[in-house]
């Protein structure tokens, strides 16, 4: 069987990443300004694709759940649990 790939967000996600996203979102918001036709849109386009990424990157940098590989020898788990 083939393997899925992983989308989930890599340990390396950082909140730079996230926010450098934001910012080229705000980048490309301003040079929509003045433009007419398909350059404000494809501006405006960016602008949204750049900043819904960024709220992701961000919010998965911030809000990252442990993963089972981190939790270590100090977690307790039912399936180790000695009965």
């Amino acid at each position: 069987m083939t393997r899925r790939p992983d989308i989930r967000p890599r340990r390396g996600t950082s909140l730079s990443t996230g926010l450098l996203c934001v910012l080229l979102g705000l980048v490309a918001l301003v040079l929509s300004r003045g433009r007419d036709g398909f350059d404000k849109g494809f501006f405006q386009g960016a602008c949204i694709a750049l900043m819904v990424l960024g709220a992701y990157l961000l919010g998965s940098a911030t809000f990252r759940k442990g993963a089972a590989d981190e939790l270590g020898d100090d977690a307790w788990l039912p399936s180790r649990d000695g009965r």
